[in-house]
């Protein structure tokens, strides 16, 4: 388990060295990457990892694969701005609900999709995942249980094998990332309940089932969504905040 998401880890920082690279101006659309066993010894990684991080910016749109011609820069996409986003915090109502909209909409359609297109490593992958965020909500370790529960929705818009579904996901991983640190931190039980929601979610996305693993992805997100309002209507109710008001718990004080 542990090994995959260092490797993962690994291929975002790939990522976001050829990202700097392009605002630097060093790499340009159309330039052309060195050969793979070249360009992993200078970044100092496996081929493997190398392999993942291309994989994924060639779902991205960022990069073209051309046999007998190499790898080929072909856009900058915003994707690489998304660094740029407010993030949103517990105590931010309005902008945390709208982050769990977003969600909503593209995650129910990736989901549907990785049913039907997700290769089987993917699927082993994700099963993997799972069992990770069981035992970590199991042993309340926050940290990494919210690692690898974003892992786990990258992996599942990788495995609609939609690159504009993982354009916009990749878009909003930073904010998913520091608000699920922060809700998990706030909200009584949600650990293991979002562990139980990823394991329905994945064992209908390995059984094939759309409907099903739609279904399981917009009850998962909605069911967030009751716990969020309800969180800022006793807040609100107690006079512990407002909207965009101070956190009631001084955890969301970042």
């Amino acid at each position: 388990m542990a090994p995959a998401i260092n490797r993962k880890k690994l291929a975002d920082s790939v990522i976001e060295e050829i990202r700097t690279r392009l605002n630097a101006g060093e790499l340009k659309v159309g330039d052309k990457l060195p050969n793979q066993h070249d360009f992993a010894a200078q970044l100092g990684v496996s081929r493997t990892v190398l392999r993942e991080a291309l994989h994924t910016l060639a779902l991205l749109g960022v990069i073209e694969q051309r046999p007998k011609l190499g790898t080929i820069i072909r856009d900058r996409v915003p994707v690489f701005y998304a660094d740029q986003l407010t993030w949103p915090v517990m105590s931010d109502a309005g902008n945390t609900i709208k982050l769990i909209e977003a969600r909503r909409l593209i995650e129910v359609g990736a989901v549907e999709l990785a049913a039907r297109n997700a290769a089987e490593e993917q699927i082993a992958e994700m099963g993997a995942l799972v069992e990770d965020m069981t035992r970590l909500a199991r042993n309340g370790d926050i940290e990494a249980y919210t690692e690898r529960n974003v892992a786990f929705h990258f992996l599942m818009a990788q495995a609609s094998q939609n690159h504009y579904l993982v354009h916009f996901l990749t878009t909003l991983q930073g904010v998913m990332k520091e608000w699920m640190r922060e809700s998990v931190s706030v909200l009584p039980g949600l650990l293991e309940s979002s562990a139980r929601s990823h394991r329905l979610i994945f064992e209908a996305v390995r059984d094939r089932d759309r409907r099903r693993a739609a279904a399981g992805m917009r009850k998962h997100i909605l069911d967030l969504q009751k716990s969020i309002e309800q969180y800022h209507k006793l807040a609100v109710e107690s006079g512990q905040t407002s909207e965009g008001g101070p956190a009631p718990d001084n955890r969301l004080s970042r």
